[in-house]
């Protein structure tokens, strides 16, 4: 099995399965802080809720578009690890961490003069204000996450993740209990203000805890960790494929987030049931960008070895683990939905949404279905490097299937949620057959990311002797 990630015969089930599941649990982690922050406050208020997903929304868009960025470096450590130039690998994960450092020039004006600008005057105005700020403030935290994380899941090493995200995971806890309610006469009460800090402190500390990983002596002797110089050939490798993939990121949960003005425009029933619906869509969220992380690393090694025929098997493999999930997510959004609504959010719903809540968990279901696919996909096509595709089909995607009948039809007409979530599915699937039809296409096979011809300042880094006195002369 040449260049094979684990023992599993290549691009099969158990191999996919194997690299992915750490990923699963990694973003399972990342995505349930977001989802633990949301039921914390959704004991603490409903109009806490309702603007940590307005203004968090938003506030993920731009995080999440730089963090696609930075995680790019996974894609060139994967094919640098297929095509045996192990020497290599810490070259792009350095340029897209100086990349999350620079990334602190936008997040800062953010932070200071774009909330008020965003937010001032919307229904939850004075709640969206400061959760957005701090989110802005430690944006670049998340940044760096993903940049490590590359350099790990690039070479299949994943299950160094898992532990890291459960810790990561019981911290936001701690501090989302501590700091949204205080503890009378140690901590005060800081609401809103207190799930945002919790989120971030948990950021600081994976990234802090990647960065040592990443810099131990193993590293820098056998990968080259310590090659930290600025590469700006490196850097423009990297910002080719990795900007594309951010900025359609970056819209597409724009989008999303101009989709959940509209609904709190049509009213609190329209905003209260879609909260609930995208709550439970971030957190199950987790298989599929585990997926499709994994499906990008298994297949980056492939293609950086020029197997492409081993791609298709990925894909076949991913399709089915989906296929096993989504029968797994029905007995939680199409069984019966409400009892654990019950449990999590809303303790004592009002009859009035309930029968729309049934069916809205149903689309939501629907959706992540659809989605999954595309995900799938997706990871195969960044490992490929064809990303200003997804640029392209994303961005107008987003909001000529969605936005714009959203518009039109529900909001125009002042029509129920159920109708707005029912076009979402309509969305994920024309999203996913774009993706389907570009894949069989075939045309990522001519996109060739990795060079064997480097410049003498390219070449893996060999520490140089001191050359005596008398051979000088």
């Amino acid at each position: 099995m040449q260049n094979s990630l684990t023992r599993y015969p290549e691009g099969s089930i158990r191999e996919l399965w194997s690299i992915s599941l750490p990923l699963m649990i990694s973003s399972l982690a990342s995505l349930f802080m977001i989802f633990t922050d949301r039921i914390f406050l959704a004991h603490y208020s409903t109009g806490a809720l309702n603007a940590s997903v307005n203004a968090g929304t938003l506030a993920w868009a731009m995080m999440a578009g730089v963090g696609m960025i930075t995680a790019m470096s996974e894609v060139f450590v994967a094919q640098y690890n297929g095509a045996k130039l192990t020497k290599r690998l810490g070259v792009p994960v350095w340029q897209m961490i100086w990349f999350a450092l620079f990334s602190l020039a936008f997040f800062l004006p953010m932070a200071i003069w774009g909330a008020p600008a965003l937010f001032s005057g919307d229904r939850y105005g004075d709640l969206e204000i400061p959760y957005f700020r701090w989110l802005m403030i430690f944006g670049p935290s998340y940044a760096l996450m993903m940049a490590f994380s590359g350099f790990f899941i690039g070479r299949g090493k994943t299950k160094t993740l898992i532990w890291l995200a459960i810790v990561t995971n019981l911290i936001n806890i701690l501090f989302d209990w501590t700091l949204i309610f205080g503890i009378p006469g140690l901590v005060p009460e800081m609401g809103i203000q207190g799930a945002a800090i919790a989120t971030c402190l948990g950021y600081l500390f994976e990234s802090a805890a990647l960065a040592y990983l990443f810099l131990k002596k193993e590293n820098r002797i056998q990968f080259g960790t310590a090659r930290w110089h600025l590469n700006w050939g490196e850097m423009k490798k990297c910002c080719k494929i990795g900007v594309p993939q951010g900025v359609f990121c970056a819209l597409e949960i724009f989008g999303w987030a101009v989709f959940y003005w509209m609904m709190t425009d049509l009213g609190e029933k329209h905003i209260t049931i879609s909260s609930i619906c995208q709550s439970f869509t971030i957190l199950l969220s987790f298989f599929y960008d585990g997926l499709s992380r994994g499906a990008a690393a298994v297949a980056g090694n492939f293609i950086g070895s020029k197997r492409y025929h081993l791609v298709g098997k990925v894909l076949k493999s991913g399709s089915l683990l989906l296929l096993l999930f989504s029968l797994a997510s029905a007995l939680i959004l199409v069984v019966d939905p409400i009892d654990t609504v019950r449990l999590l959010f809303i303790q004592h719903p009002d009859e009035s949404i309930v029968d729309s809540l049934k069916i809205c968990m149903m689309f939501a279901f629907t959706y992540i279905f659809f989605d999954g696919l595309r995900w799938i996909f997706s990871g195969l096509l960044v490992a490929a490097g064809d990303t200003f595709f997804l640029l392209i089909a994303g961005s107008l995607s987003v909001w000529v299937f969605l936005l714009a009948p959203v518009y039109f039809i529900v909001v125009k007409q002042s029509l129920a949620v159920e109708y707005a979530w029912g076009l979402t599915v309509l969305y994920a699937a024309l999203f996913f057959i774009i993706y389907g039809i570009r894949f069989k296409q075939g045309s990522w096979k001519k996109i060739d990311l990795v060079t064997q011809e480097y410049s003498k300042e390219d070449k893996p880094f060999e520490p140089e002797l001191p050359i005596p006195m008398d051979l000088q002369e």
